[in-house]
């Protein structure tokens, strides 16, 4: 019997000969290959010197006798390319650097870890077998090298939707200049630095590699709180020993805990409850939180969701086993328990704090992994501009290397995503008029003046015949709005500066295609909020009036000019010298300055991808030491 191994890809040879098909005898084994048998034979480490076998005919059937030698069910991915690249190198391993190695196996697995893409699972299995040594190590490890530079060279062009979606990207062959710059670093004994270099070098980078490494560590199982309703301090519960294994394992409360004496169950009060997904309707509708209007950036406990809505608890005198007790020192461990997912501190475990409390340290691995990659998409240093994370709700204002403002914010809804984007300040506009955009003429504004046509005067809007400079005003008590479909409403419609202004006072324009930009608000209660994914796409600064005093003084704009300009209730335009950059990013995972992780809800399901990545925890805990 006859098999034909055949080649992916084009089938061309770095040297620009045709690779032509090899057929073997069904059985092949590398005993018939003497020197091919001994590579595979020996268990070649990485840091072993090797030389071309003399008795293997040509380096096509060498390289055939070693793939044909590979265990069944491997089939590496970039197999003819492989050829090129072996062919060229007279079939010498291009893996002898086991520091190397070890960097390479270790970023390989954190991207398998964060699901984006299944390959990487599949590199980091074979990699972790026993029976795989020699040149079919070196192979592997030369196939996952191709996948691996096809990510790292297209991640920051393509990482919006490789890093934020639903479904792994496709695989394809890395661009030649990467593979060359690869192989010149082999060439030159360079491995270990060239590998290095293929990391994220943002500075979150490497301590969320640290977090990561202790996640896997633990390896025993989590406990799981079964429960529905809620739980209030005071209250007893049979979930309570439960908290206390999780409170421990997490780092929030002592081992030493000891539990509190017999406690009657409390009188009646109501129960904080969330509802079980970040609705729409949940995140307009959730109540304020009164709670300090200063955000701190991603170093802080800062709490964009919490568990809210009440129900009655029934009263009962009834004592109660003290191991179920609710305590104080349980609560305080609870809080600090919110602080670290962004939940807000009430002590209350509704169904968003046992969601998280259910959280293993594998899922939290996976979704730290995924954050690490999208450290890919944001600049290495942010030594001048405005971060806004939209996960965290906040925004941080750089200025030679240091945070000079940090501010709550409130970005969009799940159905009005804020979107990732890159742009720079061009300018301020003092008491900006704002031209509605037509869709949002279209879903809010026309359904309300249908329902009382006096609307847009109570709130300021002033209808045009369209958008062209030569636009005149409509009277809206001419057209009858009962007749009206806002799927084609035809007109433009401002609302002047004021008061009643959805820009604010202040409105920070930067080119986008999307129409966002960041702005002031008249109802600066809404910063109370835990939730605040609550815009129609566009950021809302809470500390408005101090950034743009940051802005303008620069340009000569006075804390005097400044208010006098905004009494005199004129729109003004003030240019700034130079462009401020902005970067609007998503990470729902980061190690604070303290040296702890911090978790955010996600709150545009963007984390779906790290779902994949779980299959692959046991196997990349073996190179994530």
């Amino acid at each position: 019997m006859l098999l034909t191994v055949r080649h992916k890809g084009s089938g061309m040879l770095k040297n620009g000969h045709k690779f032509r098909p090899i057929v073997l005898l069904c059985g092949l084994s590398l005993t018939l290959m003497p020197g091919a048998s001994l590579w595979a034979a020996e268990g070649m480490t990485g840091t072993e010197t090797h030389h071309q076998p003399a008795n293997l005919h040509t380096s096509a059937e060498s390289f055939s006798a070693i793939t044909g030698s590979l265990p069944g069910g491997i089939h590496p991915y970039y197999l003819s390319q492989l050829a090129a690249l072996y062919h060229a190198r007279h079939l010498q391993p291009m893996w002898q650097d086991q520091q190397a190695v070890e960097r390479f196996q270790q970023q390989l697995a954190e991207v398998a870890l964060s699901g984006v893409q299944p390959q990487f699972g599949q590199w980091i299995s074979w990699l972790s077998r026993s029976d795989i040594t020699g040149m079919q190590r070196d192979l592997i490890l030369s196939d996952a090298m191709l996948g691996y530079l096809q990510f790292v060279a297209e991640a920051p062009i393509k990482g919006e939707s490789w890093l934020y979606g639903n479904t792994p990207y496709a695989l394809a062959m890395p661009p030649s200049g990467q593979i060359s710059l690869w192989q010149s670093a082999v060439n030159s004994h360079r491995d270990a630095a060239f590998v290095n270099g293929l990391a994220p070098q943002h500075p979150q980078y490497l301590p969320m590699q640290d977090a990561l490494k202790k996640l896997l560590a633990d390896h025993e199982v989590w406990p799981h709180m079964n429960g529905r309703g809620s739980v209030r301090p005071g209250d007893s519960s049979p979930e309570i020993p439960v908290l206390r294994d999780i409170l421990i394992r997490s780092g929030m409360l002592s081992e030493n805990a000891i539990p509190s004496g017999s406690t009657p169950a409390p009188a009646t009060h109501p129960v904080v409850i969330s509802p079980a997904s970040a609705s729409t309707s949940s995140l307009q509708s959730a109540p304020a939180v009164q709670q300090s209007s200063l955000v701190t950036d991603s170093t802080s406990g800062t709490a964009p969701l919490a568990d809210q809505g009440t129900v009655p608890v029934t009263p009962s005198a009834t004592p109660v086993d003290p191991q179920t007790v609710y305590s104080p020192e349980l609560v305080d461990a609870v809080k600090r328990f919110q602080q670290w997912q962004g939940l807000a501190p009430d002590g209350v475990i509704g169904p968003r704090t046992r969601e998280w409390l259910n959280v293993t340290p594998r899922m939290r691995a996976g979704l730290l992994a995924l954050n690490m990659q999208r450290l890919r998409l944001l600049p290495d240093d942010m030594h001048n501009g405005i971060m806004v994370n939209i996960p965290n709700f906040s925004m941080s204002f750089y200025e030679d290397g240091k945070t000079i403002l940090r501010s709550r914010v409130i970005v969009g809804r799940p159905d009005r995503k804020t979107p990732l984007m890159r742009s720079a300040l061009n300018n301020v506009v003092l008491n900006p008029p704002w031209n509605v955009p037509t869709s949002l003429v279209r879903e809010d504004i026309v359904p309300k003046a249908k329902s009382d046509p006096s609307y847009l005067e109570k709130h300021g809007f002033t209808l045009f015949s369209g958008w062209s400079a030569d636009s005149v005003v409509v009277n809206p008590e001419t057209i009858n709005w009962t007749m009206v479909n806002p799927a084609t409403f035809p007109y433009r419609i401002r609302q002047s500066p004021g008061p009643q202004n959805a820009l604010g006072r202040y409105k920070f324009n930067m080119p986008s295609s999307d129409a966002i930009y960041l702005h002031d608000t008249p109802n600066h209660m809404l910063f109370q909020r835990d939730i605040r994914a609550l815009s129609s796409g566009c950021v809302r600064i809470n500390k408005a009036s101090e950034l743009a005093g940051l802005l303008l003084q620069n340009v000569g704009w006075d804390g005097s000019r400044i208010s006098g300009a905004l009494q005199q209730g004129d729109t003004r335009f003030v240019s700034i010298r130079h462009r401020i950059p902005v970067n609007l990013y998503y990470l729902t995972a980061w190690v604070a300055d303290d040296g702890k992780p911090q978790f955010r809800t996600d709150i545009y399901n963007y984390d779906n991808l790290a779902r994949n990545g779980q299959s692959s925890v046991g196997n990349a805990g073996k190179f994530i030491l």
